[in-house]
């Protein structure tokens, strides 16, 4: 649901979630845009991590190997908070925001997040996701970090050799074309996972363009459909079925 006029409409017409979310009567529409407000962006960040947490101590997550990566949402020209960057996908410059992932390279879902301008580069957003990753208690602490040529610099190297984390980044720049060895191809072809992640979170989930407005709400939302995610990918794989469908969740779920 794209905005708050549509959730009253859903809630005014299914009983059944009104008695889940111990709703008497629906709340006017202004009371959703200022519980957000009053919650704000801490809380939910604050919450996403206690979820993931949790799927790392049940060992639905793991990570060991972790993948990073940032995708472009476009948002609305009017919106002054966004800002221009090259999609190189599309090859073109759009106007939105970037949301930077870091995946668990085996289940293909988020473990760290962050929204900035679409033209702030994504080796800017390493540090930061990366001693968010670090902060989490696990039996398998991350061994291997795989990411496009975008993270290929020194001092991000020097970082995760000194935790004794294995870099497979592919070299930006040389004169000669390096030679991979098989092993690392193997790991490298990981790095897809992120990619593969942020195809499904624009296909199934309306992420395709933006229809919010303002840095702050575009992370509340995007922290609000990835711990879904979370979740659904959990259900997911207490029925058997494949952490990374979403297709699967909605077609027998929903």
């Amino acid at each position: 649901m794209e905005s708050y006029r549509d959730y009253h409409a859903f809630l005014e017409k299914h009983s059944f979630w009104r008695h889940q979310l111990e709703f008497d009567n629906v709340p006017d529409i202004g009371s959703f845009s200022n519980f957000l407000k009053r919650i704000g962006t801490s809380d939910f960040e604050q919450l996403f991590q206690v979820v993931v947490q949790q799927l790392i101590d049940e060992g639905f997550l793991n990570l060991h190997m972790i993948a990073q990566d940032g995708s472009i949402l476009e948002a609305n020209l009017d919106d002054p908070e966004a800002g221009w960057g090259w999609d190189h996908i599309k090859k073109e410059y759009v106007y939105g925001y970037k949301i930077h992932v870091t995946v668990d390279t085996h289940t293909e879902l988020p473990v760290t997040l962050s929204v900035t301008k679409a033209g702030v580069h994504d080796s800017k957003e390493f540090n930061r996701l990366y001693t968010r990753v670090k902060s989490y208690n696990s039996r398998f602490p991350t061994r291997c970090f795989t990411a496009d040529k975008a993270y290929d610099s020194s001092s991000i190297r020097k970082t995760l050799f000194k935790d004794n984390v294995t870099p497979v980044i592919k070299a930006s720049k040389t004169r000669i074309k390096p030679n991979y060895p098989k092993k690392f191809l193997k790991r490298y072809a990981k790095r897809t996972s992120v990619e593969r992640f942020f195809s499904r979170l624009k296909e199934y989930l309306d992420l395709k363009k933006l229809q919010i407005y303002g840095k702050n709400n575009v992370l509340i939302y995007s922290y609000i459909i990835i711990i879904g995610m979370l979740l659904m990918g959990y259900v997911n794989h207490c029925f058997g079925f494949s952490p990374r469908s979403v297709k699967t969740f909605l077609r027998r779920f929903t």
